[in-house]
Protein backbone atom coordinates (compact mmCIF):
# COMPACT_ATOMS: atom_id res chain seq x y z
CA UNK A 1 0.00 0.00 0.00
CA UNK A 2 2.55 2.43 1.02
CA UNK A 3 4.39 1.82 -2.68
CA UNK A 4 0.98 2.67 -4.50
CA UNK A 5 0.23 5.86 -2.11
CA UNK A 6 3.97 7.07 -3.01
CA UNK A 7 3.50 6.85 -6.50
CA UNK A 8 0.17 8.09 -6.65
CA UNK A 9 1.65 11.29 -4.89
CA UNK A 10 4.15 11.54 -7.36
CA UNK A 11 1.69 11.42 -10.10
CA UNK A 12 -0.30 14.21 -8.36
CA UNK A 13 3.24 16.36 -8.21
CA UNK A 14 3.66 16.04 -11.30
CA UNK A 15 0.25 17.10 -12.18
CA UNK A 16 0.54 20.14 -9.78
CA UNK A 17 4.40 20.54 -11.60
CA UNK A 18 3.04 20.83 -15.23
CA UNK A 19 0.14 22.57 -14.51
CA UNK A 20 2.12 25.36 -12.80
CA UNK A 21 4.82 25.34 -15.52
CA UNK A 22 1.89 25.95 -18.15
CA UNK A 23 0.18 28.52 -15.64
CA UNK A 24 4.23 30.12 -15.71
CA UNK A 25 3.93 29.94 -19.48
CA UNK A 26 0.42 31.46 -20.03
CA UNK A 27 1.42 34.19 -17.85
CA UNK A 28 4.68 35.47 -19.46
CA UNK A 29 2.92 35.06 -22.85
CA UNK A 30 0.13 37.73 -21.70
CA UNK A 31 2.75 40.14 -20.09
CA UNK A 32 4.29 40.55 -23.80
CA UNK A 33 0.93 41.81 -25.42
CA UNK A 34 0.41 43.89 -22.83
CA UNK A 35 3.70 45.32 -23.05
CA UNK A 36 3.21 45.19 -27.10
CA UNK A 37 0.27 47.16 -26.81
CA UNK A 38 1.56 50.09 -24.09
CA UNK A 39 4.58 50.60 -26.99
CA UNK A 40 1.84 50.77 -29.71
CA UNK A 41 -0.07 53.30 -27.66
CA UNK A 42 3.22 55.15 -26.20
CA UNK A 43 4.52 55.12 -29.92
CA UNK A 44 0.88 56.89 -31.50
CA UNK A 45 1.77 60.11 -28.73
CA UNK A 46 4.35 62.80 -29.45
CA UNK A 47 7.19 62.67 -27.35
CA UNK A 48 7.27 65.62 -25.56
CA UNK A 49 3.37 65.72 -24.62
CA UNK A 50 3.79 64.98 -20.86
CA UNK A 51 6.27 67.36 -20.50
CA UNK A 52 4.67 70.21 -22.88
CA UNK A 53 1.87 69.66 -20.96
CA UNK A 54 3.54 70.44 -17.68
CA UNK A 55 5.29 73.23 -19.08
CA UNK A 56 2.04 74.58 -20.04
CA UNK A 57 0.20 73.76 -16.90
CA UNK A 58 3.39 75.54 -15.25
CA UNK A 59 3.59 78.82 -17.37
CA UNK A 60 -0.47 79.36 -17.48
CA UNK A 61 -0.78 78.71 -12.92
CA UNK A 62 2.95 81.57 -13.29
CA UNK A 63 0.93 83.70 -15.34
CA UNK A 64 -2.26 83.26 -13.05
CA UNK A 65 -0.74 83.97 -9.71
CA UNK A 66 2.22 86.90 -10.39
CA UNK A 67 0.78 90.58 -12.41
CA UNK A 68 1.67 91.28 -15.67
CA UNK A 69 4.80 93.32 -15.74
CA UNK A 70 5.46 95.67 -18.58
CA UNK A 71 8.79 96.53 -19.75
CA UNK A 72 9.80 100.58 -19.71
CA UNK A 73 9.47 101.32 -22.97
CA UNK A 74 12.31 103.59 -24.59
CA UNK A 75 11.34 106.99 -25.82
CA UNK A 76 12.70 108.26 -29.08
CA UNK A 77 15.45 110.61 -28.75
CA UNK A 78 14.92 113.42 -31.21
CA UNK A 79 17.40 113.71 -33.99
CA UNK A 80 20.04 116.31 -32.96
CA UNK A 81 19.82 119.46 -35.54
CA UNK A 82 22.60 120.05 -38.14
CA UNK A 83 24.76 122.61 -37.20
CA UNK A 84 24.53 125.51 -39.19
CA UNK A 85 28.30 126.55 -40.80
CA UNK A 86 28.83 129.93 -40.62
CA UNK A 87 28.47 131.81 -43.76
CA UNK A 88 31.78 133.48 -45.44
CA UNK A 89 32.03 137.02 -44.90
CA UNK A 90 30.58 138.88 -47.46
CA UNK A 91 33.28 141.49 -48.78
CA UNK A 92 32.15 145.37 -48.91
CA UNK A 93 32.03 146.90 -51.78
CA UNK A 94 32.84 150.67 -51.40
CA UNK A 95 31.35 152.86 -54.58
CA UNK A 96 33.64 156.17 -55.07
CA UNK A 97 32.71 158.84 -57.62
CA UNK A 98 35.63 160.05 -59.43
CA UNK A 99 34.21 161.80 -61.79
CA UNK A 100 30.45 162.83 -61.39
CA UNK A 101 28.20 163.29 -64.43
CA UNK A 102 27.73 165.35 -66.87
CA UNK A 103 31.56 166.64 -66.13
CA UNK A 104 33.81 168.09 -68.99
CA UNK A 105 37.61 167.37 -68.34
CA UNK A 106 40.38 169.31 -70.76
CA UNK A 107 42.93 166.37 -71.82
CA UNK A 108 46.17 166.61 -74.43
CA UNK A 109 46.09 164.15 -76.88
CA UNK A 110 49.01 161.87 -77.08
CA UNK A 111 48.42 159.74 -80.36
CA UNK A 112 47.84 161.28 -83.78
CA UNK A 113 44.59 160.67 -85.25
CA UNK A 114 43.30 161.57 -89.16
CA UNK A 115 40.88 161.14 -91.32
CA UNK A 116 43.31 160.34 -93.77
CA UNK A 117 45.03 157.66 -92.02
CA UNK A 118 42.82 156.15 -89.28
CA UNK A 119 39.79 154.44 -89.18
CA UNK A 120 37.19 153.16 -87.23
CA UNK A 121 38.54 151.15 -84.41
CA UNK A 122 41.61 152.30 -84.09
CA UNK A 123 42.87 153.52 -80.65
CA UNK A 124 44.24 156.28 -78.95
CA UNK A 125 45.53 158.00 -75.73
CA UNK A 126 45.35 161.48 -73.83
CA UNK A 127 46.40 162.69 -70.60
CA UNK A 128 44.18 164.68 -68.17
CA UNK A 129 44.87 168.53 -67.83
CA UNK A 130 42.51 169.63 -65.57
CA UNK A 131 38.79 170.38 -65.36
CA UNK A 132 37.12 172.05 -68.48
CA UNK A 133 35.09 174.09 -66.08
CA UNK A 134 36.18 177.18 -63.93
CA UNK A 135 35.96 176.45 -60.27
CA UNK A 136 35.55 172.96 -60.58
CA UNK A 137 38.51 170.31 -59.54
CA UNK A 138 38.44 166.69 -59.65
CA UNK A 139 40.72 164.26 -57.48
CA UNK A 140 42.62 162.81 -60.51
CA UNK A 141 46.34 162.30 -60.10
CA UNK A 142 48.79 163.99 -62.69
CA UNK A 143 49.62 161.31 -65.40
CA UNK A 144 46.59 159.79 -65.23
CA UNK A 145 45.58 158.75 -69.15
CA UNK A 146 42.25 158.16 -70.66
CA UNK A 147 42.10 155.68 -73.44
CA UNK A 148 39.50 155.80 -75.95
CA UNK A 149 38.66 154.32 -80.07
CA UNK A 150 37.63 156.21 -83.50
CA UNK A 151 34.20 156.00 -83.38
CA UNK A 152 33.45 157.11 -86.76
CA UNK A 153 35.33 158.51 -89.43
CA UNK A 154 35.41 159.38 -93.24
CA UNK A 155 38.20 160.71 -95.43
CA UNK A 156 35.89 162.79 -97.41
CA UNK A 157 37.35 161.52 -100.40
CA UNK A 158 34.02 160.10 -102.22
CA UNK A 159 32.41 162.99 -104.22
CA UNK A 160 29.95 164.94 -102.60
CA UNK A 161 31.20 163.63 -99.14
CA UNK A 162 33.48 165.60 -96.38
CA UNK A 163 36.20 164.10 -93.82
CA UNK A 164 34.51 164.04 -90.55
CA UNK A 165 35.93 162.38 -87.62
CA UNK A 166 34.55 160.83 -84.07
CA UNK A 167 36.38 159.74 -80.90
CA UNK A 168 35.25 158.07 -78.42
CA UNK A 169 36.71 157.88 -74.36
CA UNK A 170 36.55 154.78 -72.87
CA UNK A 171 38.24 154.43 -70.16
CA UNK A 172 40.03 156.19 -67.65
CA UNK A 173 43.27 154.33 -66.20
CA UNK A 174 44.50 156.18 -62.85
CA UNK A 175 48.56 155.19 -62.38
CA UNK A 176 48.53 152.05 -60.37
CA UNK A 177 44.99 151.41 -60.28
CA UNK A 178 42.60 149.20 -62.70
CA UNK A 179 41.58 151.00 -65.63
CA UNK A 180 37.75 152.47 -64.77
CA UNK A 181 35.11 152.60 -67.38
CA UNK A 182 34.42 155.53 -69.10
CA UNK A 183 32.47 157.01 -71.93
CA UNK A 184 33.25 160.80 -72.92
CA UNK A 185 33.40 162.32 -76.49
CA UNK A 186 34.74 165.91 -78.00
CA UNK A 187 32.56 168.69 -76.95
CA UNK A 188 31.03 170.69 -79.94
CA UNK A 189 28.12 173.23 -79.99
CA UNK A 190 26.17 170.71 -82.37
CA UNK A 191 26.50 168.37 -79.34
CA UNK A 192 27.21 165.37 -81.66
CA UNK A 193 31.30 165.15 -81.03
CA UNK A 194 32.07 165.30 -84.62
CA UNK A 195 35.04 167.54 -86.05
CA UNK A 196 34.75 168.82 -89.54
CA UNK A 197 37.41 170.05 -91.81
CA UNK A 198 38.16 173.85 -93.52
CA UNK A 199 35.70 174.49 -95.37
CA UNK A 200 33.21 174.70 -92.27
CA UNK A 201 35.76 177.15 -90.99
CA UNK A 202 32.87 178.80 -88.70
CA UNK A 203 31.37 175.55 -87.65
CA UNK A 204 35.43 174.23 -86.55
CA UNK A 205 36.19 177.39 -84.86
CA UNK A 206 32.38 176.78 -82.59
CA UNK A 207 33.26 173.47 -82.09
CA UNK A 208 37.11 174.61 -80.87
CA UNK A 209 35.57 176.99 -78.68
CA UNK A 210 33.51 175.03 -76.09
CA UNK A 211 33.29 176.52 -72.82
CA UNK A 212 35.55 179.64 -74.43
CA UNK A 213 32.81 181.59 -76.58
CA UNK A 214 35.20 184.64 -77.45
CA UNK A 215 37.63 182.10 -79.34
CA UNK A 216 34.75 180.51 -81.20
CA UNK A 217 33.68 183.77 -81.98
CA UNK A 218 37.40 185.34 -83.11
CA UNK A 219 37.52 181.97 -85.14
CA UNK A 220 34.63 182.77 -86.99
CA UNK A 221 35.24 186.17 -87.62
CA UNK A 222 38.68 185.45 -88.97
CA UNK A 223 37.17 182.61 -91.23
CA UNK A 224 34.71 185.28 -92.86
CA UNK A 225 37.43 188.15 -93.72
CA UNK A 226 38.44 186.20 -96.95
CA UNK A 227 37.23 184.28 -99.85
CA UNK A 228 39.88 182.13 -100.03
CA UNK A 229 40.11 179.00 -98.16
CA UNK A 230 44.02 179.23 -96.94
CA UNK A 231 42.14 182.33 -94.89
CA UNK A 232 39.07 180.60 -93.67
CA UNK A 233 41.62 177.74 -92.79
CA UNK A 234 43.56 179.91 -90.73
CA UNK A 235 40.82 181.67 -89.27
CA UNK A 236 39.41 178.00 -87.97
CA UNK A 237 43.12 177.52 -86.45
CA UNK A 238 43.27 180.57 -84.65
CA UNK A 239 39.81 180.16 -83.35
CA UNK A 240 40.81 177.04 -82.36
CA UNK A 241 43.99 177.83 -80.41
CA UNK A 242 41.88 180.26 -78.75
CA UNK A 243 38.84 178.08 -78.01
CA UNK A 244 40.78 175.19 -76.29
CA UNK A 245 41.84 172.73 -79.37
CA UNK A 246 45.00 173.73 -80.20
CA UNK A 247 46.91 171.04 -82.38
CA UNK A 248 43.94 170.50 -84.78
CA UNK A 249 45.00 171.03 -88.26
CA UNK A 250 42.03 171.86 -90.46
CA UNK A 251 41.93 171.48 -94.40
CA UNK A 252 39.83 171.98 -96.60
CA UNK A 253 38.87 168.08 -96.85
CA UNK A 254 41.00 166.60 -93.84
CA UNK A 255 40.96 166.99 -89.95
CA UNK A 256 43.74 165.65 -88.29
CA UNK A 257 44.42 165.87 -84.50
CA UNK A 258 48.44 166.02 -83.49
CA UNK A 259 50.08 164.85 -80.51
CA UNK A 260 49.97 167.78 -78.15
CA UNK A 261 46.30 168.58 -79.44
CA UNK A 262 44.12 170.20 -76.28
CA UNK A 263 40.53 170.22 -76.29
CA UNK A 264 37.74 169.46 -73.85
CA UNK A 265 35.78 166.24 -73.44
CA UNK A 266 32.21 165.68 -71.97
CA UNK A 267 31.58 163.13 -69.50
CA UNK A 268 27.37 162.26 -69.55
CA UNK A 269 27.79 159.34 -67.12
CA UNK A 270 29.65 158.96 -63.61
CA UNK A 271 33.08 157.82 -63.77
CA UNK A 272 32.80 155.21 -60.33
CA UNK A 273 35.63 153.27 -58.76
CA UNK A 274 34.89 150.36 -56.63
CA UNK A 275 37.18 149.23 -53.98
CA UNK A 276 36.56 145.66 -52.53
CA UNK A 277 36.97 145.98 -48.18
CA UNK A 278 37.55 142.77 -46.45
Amino acid sequence: MKRTELLRILAISSMVLALAFFLVLGGCGGGDSGDADQIEEDASLPDDSGDKTLLDTTTTMAEQGQPKVEQPREEAQPKPKPKEQPKPKQPEIVRETVVPANSILKVEMLTRISTGENQVGDKFRATFLESGEEGVTFDIPSGTILEGVVADINDGKAEGEKAFIKLEFTSLMIPGEKPLSMAGYILNKEGDGYLRPGGQGTTIAKDAGVGAVAGAVLGGILGKKGDKTETAAKGAAAGAVIGGIAGAVLHQDQVTLKEGAKFNIGVPDAVIKETVKN
